[in-house]
């Protein structure tokens, strides 16, 4: 076999490790996180199960030899992650095997793992961001936990760009002989001139445009989550706040009742940390909505809870955008559908602000509700929003926008832009 031979075989077994068996180049495979996302809930359940189940099932799992991989991949006891770098997380896998709600055995686990610094195939740091988020999604949401779920998304976009970098320049390598490829920037290397030789190819190149993208979008997300994120929640404060704050405030006594004013108070101030930060996550959107919705039940007469639904709305059609930017239209039809839930979100949000006698902390909700609105004015065609509706949801970001004007000076370049865009409308132009 010659030099060319070799590489052309090396190339396509290195496509056939990128891309997975059975799994055609219509997509970018590798930012499914949906079907991360449901890896996370299924693997949230089996946990949930377990620790539910009576002595004498898990004495039974024990003497038959459960190793909690059953069904879950390992993900259970942490195995999927720790039988790779063994015995060194020897003791962890023991830990969340007794007990796998244990958020800082799991949350050491992890730390463990990447104190190792071992280059892995791209499944292993799929399975790193479901490991990251059970913690949070089993409700246990703590700083550290929130901080290396960010991680572990960034670090698996990182590994998707480098693997493909590689497989590119293998693939190139024949026209490369007297080149350090190492020197090749990713910049230079998918902005070449040259047509890609396959669908693989092309499929390698926009997806890392799009890790590109979205590590532009999170550069600043370890930062977000230390000043935003002091103390840890747990979701199940939270349903009892819900359930039982009416009660309380109504029968309890005044200095019972005022601390109970004041545990709500920090609780929502905590939520809302969480989600400020998991709406940047995609992983973390099916946990966010849930979080938000329980927020609504406790506080359904202020914006707050609906706005942070709206964002995260928002942010998984900007992501659905970026994808069809990259030449991704398998998500076309999705755009519309999500844009609407977030139209809803925001409008809930509005109705619940002043914009007769607006205040300054009305100013979220009037201006993004505005955004929004010249948003869907630009792409009402993708969004398939019918000239009315445009019309409808642009008059209502104008009253909108000429109240936060009121408060803030500074939105009036906004403001023009909503009313050119109104007349536009109304002129039957384009």
């Amino acid at each position: 076999m010659n030099k060319d031979e070799l590489i052309a075989q090396q190339a396509a077994a290195a496509r056939g490790r990128v891309i997975g068996k059975g799994e055609g180049p219509s997509g970018p495979v590798n930012f499914d996180f949906k079907g991360v996302t449901r890896q996370i809930i299924l693997a949230t359940e089996d946990i949930k199960k377990q620790s539910k189940s009576t002595f004498l099932l898990k004495m039974r799992k024990s003497i038959t030899g459960g190793d909690g991989k059953d069904g879950s991949g390992g993900h259970i006891n942490g195995a999927i992650l720790g039988d790779l770098v063994a015995p060194q997380l020897n003791k962890e896998v023991a830990e969340l095997s007794k007990d796998p709600t244990l958020t800082n055995a799991r949350v050491q686990l992890i730390r463990g793992f990447l104190q190792i610094r071992k280059e892995h195939e791209l499944e292993v740091y799929r399975n790193l961001m479901v490991q990251a988020a059970l913690p949070i999604y089993l409700g246990d949401i703590t700083p550290a936990a929130m901080q290396l779920a960010g991680q572990a998304y960034r670090i698996y976009l990182s590994r998707v760009i480098q693997t493909h970098k590689k497989q590119l320049l293998l693939v190139r390598s024949a026209q490369l002989k007297n080149v350090n490829v190492d020197r090749i920037s990713t910049e230079s290397l998918i902005s070449a001139d040259k047509v890609p030789e396959s669908e693989e190819d092309a499929m390698m190149i926009q997806e890392i445009k799009m890790g590109l993208s979205m590590q532009e979008m999170t550069k600043s997300l370890d930062e977000d989550i230390r000043a935003s994120m002091s103390m840890p929640i747990n979701l199940d404060e939270l349903d009892q706040l819900s359930s039982r704050h009416g009660a309380v405030m109504q029968f309890l006594g005044n200095s019972e009742v005022g601390q109970t004013y004041n545990k709500r108070k920090l609780l929502l101030r905590k939520s809302y940390a969480v989600l400020d930060v998991a709406r940047y996550i995609p992983f973390l959107h099916s946990l966010g909505l849930k979080l938000a919705g329980k927020l609504q039940g406790v506080e359904s007469k202020i914006p707050v809870p609906f706005l942070m639904e709206a964002r995260i709305h928002m942010q998984a059609v900007r992501l659905m955008m970026l994808r069809l930017q990259c030449g991704d239209n398998s998500v076309r039809n999705s755009i519309g559908p999500t844009f609407n839930k977030a139209i809803v979100a925001y409008r809930k949000a509005l109705r619940r602000t002043s914009t007769s006698e607006p205040h300054r902390s009305d100013l979220p909700v009037l201006a993004e509700f505005a955004q929004v609105a010249y948003f869907a004015f630009q792409n009402r065609e993708l969004i398939r929003a019918t000239k009315e509706g445009a019309k409808e949801i642009l008059k209502l970001a104008k009253k909108s926008i000429d109240a936060a004007v009121t408060v803030n000076p500074r939105y009036n370049r906004l403001q023009l832009k909503i009313l050119t865009a109104l007349n536009r409308l109304e002129n039957n132009k384009k």
